[in-house]
């Protein structure tokens, strides 16, 4: 039972802060047109399913080295360099995710500036939702997870 309320809670969290970034990124590529919300619910399904246990493995690895090479800094400075590579290296990938479902593309060219275009745009979103997380949910959850 205790497993299920977790579930249960990470599983919105981890839906909504996905499809807030795969909003940002579907629009960039394709724009609100017809088939955007489809597209949209489809990017966000594939980033969910691919980012959440990249994501997971990635914040140990990223928060174990940040542990390593800062050892004597505050834990609000660490959570803040955390959040920030997670962002970068997470929207990377959820990028290359939802250009591969909106974009018909025909050269790598052409795949590179589209991604380029919904990574770059929706970066700030990310930063600040990273940052958000890492100083105030992450801590939280971190609690949560243990009990």
């Amino acid at each position: 039972m205790n497993l299920l309320r977790k579930m249960l809670v990470l599983v919105p969290l981890i839906f909504t802060l996905i499809g807030i970034l795969t909003f940002v990124m579907t629009y960039q590529n394709i724009g609100f047109s017809n088939a955007f919300v489809e597209q949209w619910l489809t990017s966000t399904l594939w980033a969910a399913t691919t980012m959440a246990p990249i994501g997971f493995v990635m914040v140990t690895i990223i928060s174990k080295a940040v542990g390593t090479l800062i050892p004597n800094t505050r834990e609000v400075t660490k959570n803040t360099v955390i959040g920030i590579s997670m962002a970068i290296i997470m929207e990377g990938i959820m990028a290359v995710v939802t250009t591969i479902n909106n974009v018909h593309y025909t050269s790598i060219i052409e795949f590179s500036g589209a991604w380029w275009q919904a990574f770059i745009v929706a970066l700030p979103v990310g930063l600040l939702i990273s940052v958000f997380m890492t100083l105030t949910v992450k801590p939280r959850l971190e609690r949560f997870m243990a009990s």
